[in-house]
């Protein structure tokens, strides 16, 4: 799926553009508890593995 282009640590930004969703869709998962992120200031950091934990768990739903 193309994963090995993806950075290490991803932005908010970032990760919408690479699932095709809303930055709104991707704040409502991390929300929700469903994707873990972090916040080292004011926005939020998402690392690859967890975006990919998170989209093969999608995928098992």
């Amino acid at each position: 799926m193309g994963y090995e282009k993806l950075p290490d640590i991803l932005t908010l930004k970032q990760v919408a553009e690479f699932l095709q969703v809303s930055n709104l869709t991707i704040q409502r998962a991390i929300h929700a508890g469903k994707l873990k992120a972090f916040k080292p200031g004011r926005d939020y950091r998402i690392l690859k593995e967890d975006l990919i934990l998170f989209i093969e768990g999608e995928k098992n739903e």
